[in-house]
C-alpha cells in the first residue's frame, strides 16, 4: 500500500513536503487570469474521487470569482442495523451559467503529508 501511494505522489507532480505558498495564498494566473485553489481530504472512493472533488471545488472557487451562481449541497445520512452502523455522503456542485464557460488548467497540485489533504491549484482558461 505505501508502495502505492509513493508511485500515485510521484506521478501527481504532488511531491513537495513544505506547503506551497498557492496553497493560502491563492495567487492569481500568469498574465491577470483568475485563479482558484480546491482541495478535498481523504475520499472513501480513493485518490480519483479524491482528485475529482478537489477540482471542482477549484472550478468552484473560480466561478465564484467571474460572479456566475454556484450553489453546493451536501446529503449525509446514517442508518442503523443490528451488526453495526453505516453512513452514506452524497455531495455535487450545481453551476448555473449564463452562457459562460467555466474552464481552467491545473498548474499544480500537493499532498499535505500529515492529513493526506489534496490541493489543487487551477487557473481559468
Amino acid at each position: 500500500m505505501m508502495a502505492f501511494m509513493l508511485v500515485v505522489w510521484g506521478c501527481s507532480g504532488a511531491q513537495t513536503q513544505k506547503m506551497p505558498t498557492w496553497v493560502m495564498s491563492h495567487p492569481g494566473g500568469m498574465g491577470g487570469k483568475v485563479a482558484g485553489v480546491g482541495s478535498c481530504r481523504r475520499h472513501i472512493n480513493g485518490f480519483s474521487a479524491q482528485r475529482q472533488v478537489a477540482i471542482r471545488r477549484g472550478l468552484d472557487e473560480i466561478a465564484i470569482q467571474k460572479n456566475v451562481t454556484i450553489s453546493n449541497a451536501t446529503l449525509m445520512g446514517t442508518t442503523g442495523t443490528r451488526a453495526g452502523t453505516s453512513t452514506s455522503m452524497e455531495s455535487w456542485s450545481l453551476q448555473t451559467v449564463d452562457k459562460q464557460t467555466v474552464s481552467a488548467t491545473i498548474k499544480d497540485s500537493w499532498i499535505d503529508p500529515t492529513t493526506e489533504e489534496l490541493f489543487v491549484w487551477m487557473v481559468a482558461d
